[in-house]
């Protein structure tokens, strides 16, 4: 399996580190030739196919890429809240719960905290209408929410997206206090959310299946959180009650199998972003952030 190396700002080691893309043969086919384009077509247009890989992977044999997945990824397994060795698959390894002690939860009131474990970009203010770029991928906020009411409702307003990679934990949780709505999904392809097109944009925030829920926050008024699956994400799962108030950081749900990305949106002026989070974002540059972490404050 071949890789190749992202650039990323880790925060806790204030350095610029490397991550390192792995993408099979098939996949760098996949995006980047015109015959893997017109199988794209058809494989990422129905769930079918990453529900089988994720069956596939349910099973006891899966759990032999176990070790070599750990390895490979330099994932710590003594995060995990369980002992390698007490997996009985492989997907149950990738959704593994974590001793979230070692995520703690900034308790400051006035500040919003990352929902996961990610590569974060952010953004001071998201138009309805603007279609741009962001990394690899094409952006557009009204397609994003596939409301119009919605758009111009977060219109002006901040966003943050955070990019799980494949060694992340993969669960979500709230960057708030508050009271969520009802999760409605979205439908749509099932696209890599990795970099893996060279030659063009896949606008996969915007055209892959993915979650909305809406989010009366209490320091950042009304939010919303967009879950957005990929290629070989058979599901992703809810674990809150809508209309139940939740803690700031308190579980929202988990992706299955495969890197997947989380979409805070804010209205116009309820949040200031952290800097370092936006200057980076200029540069092209993700910031590693992890859930807990402050992403930005309400202003005074």
């Amino acid at each position: 399996m071949k890789g190749f190396e992202v650039p990323y700002f880790d925060r806790r080691r204030g350095a610029l580190a490397f991550e390192t893309i792995y993408a099979r043969g098939f996949l760098r086919w996949l995006y980047n030739t015109h015959a893997g384009g017109a199988l794209g077509t058809v494989l990422t247009a129905s769930p079918w196919p990453s529900r089988a890989y994720g069956w596939l992977q349910r099973r006891r044999w899966s759990r032999r890429r176990i070790a070599g997945f750990i390895a490979r990824m330099g994932i710590d397994p003594t995060e995990a809240r369980r002992d390698i060795g007490e997996f009985e698959s492989f997907a149950e390894f990738f959704t593994r719960e974590i001793d979230l002690g070692r995520r703690p939860v900034c308790p400051a009131r006035d500040v919003a905290v990352a929902p996961a474990d990610g590569r974060v970009l952010a953004f001071p203010t998201v138009e309805p209408e603007t279609t741009f770029r962001i990394k690899r991928g094409l952006f557009n906020l009204r397609e994003l929410l596939r409301d119009d009411a919605l758009a111009e409702d977060f219109g002006g307003g901040a966003m943050v997206i955070s990019r799980l990679s494949l060694s992340d934990y993969h669960h979500f949780h709230f960057p708030d206090s508050g009271i969520p709505g009802k999760a409605a999904p979205i439908p749509g392809r099932y696209h890599a959310g990795g970099p893996y097109a060279l030659r063009t944009l896949v606008p996969f925030m915007t055209q892959n299946h993915r979650v909305r829920t809406l989010f009366d926050s209490d320091s950042f008024g009304r939010m919303a959180i967009v879950e957005i699956g990929a290629l070989t994400v058979g599901s992703i799962r809810q674990c809150f009650r809508p209309g139940a108030r939740v803690a700031k950081g308190d579980e929202k749900g988990l992706f299955e199998l495969g890197g997947s990305t989380v979409v805070l949106l804010f209205q116009r002026g309820a949040i200031r972003l952290d800097q370092d989070l936006v200057s980076m974002t200029r540069m092209e540059i993700e910031t590693l952030v992890r859930m807990g972490e402050p992403i930005g404050r309400a202003p005074s």
